[in-house]
């Protein structure tokens, strides 16, 4: 029985690229946001819609994290195994890209904290106001975050797939 490739690499190797860097997003954004709901449950209580009715806020901070790992954890999935891994330059081994993912998740992390830390002792919003939606001083705090989390995470993502790129080409 043969393996079936994608761009001369087994099947497999692709989807544990894949899949491997959505589990790492997944996860991150789930713990991410199990401290966020201590700050302010209405973040995910009121802020948020729960179509699944589900009344324990923790619980729904989780499922929301999870949900919304989906499309960017995939795409980083796919972006990294693409400029990793496809086509004819050396490739990265799946251990070099999962490490630089959680590279991205702890710079992206600790960015976030401090947007939050500086609101939080400030008092003042980081963003724009009419990012916030209230100015009570824990959702200003855990919406900085938040806010912060997505810029970060696009911006080190982005630094990571050139990075891939680039040692590919060295």
């Amino acid at each position: 029985m043969r393996t079936a490739l994608v761009h001369g690499e087994r099947r497999g190797s692709f989807y544990g690229v894949v899949l491997g860097v959505w589990l790492i997003i997944a996860l991150y954004a789930i713990l991410h946001d199990q401290y966020l709901v201590r700050i302010a449950p209405e973040h995910f209580t009121v802020y948020h819609l729960n179509e699944l009715e589900i009344s324990n806020p923790r619980l729904l901070a989780a499922y929301l994290a999870l949900k919304a790992s989906v499309s960017p954890g995939l795409f980083l999935g796919l972006a990294a195994w693409l400029a990793g891994r496809a086509g004819s330059r050396p490739k990265l081994a799946p251990r070099q890209i999962f490490c630089a993912v959680g590279l991205v998740v702890v710079v992206t992390e600790l960015l976030a904290l401090l947007a939050g830390g500086w609101v939080h002792f400030a008092r003042v919003p980081l963003y724009p106001r009419g990012l916030y939606p209230e100015l009570t001083l824990p959702l200003m705090t855990t919406q900085t975050i938040q806010l912060t989390c997505y810029l970060a995470a696009f911006l080190c993502s982005a630094a990571m797939l050139v990075w891939m790129v680039r040692k590919r080409r060295a």
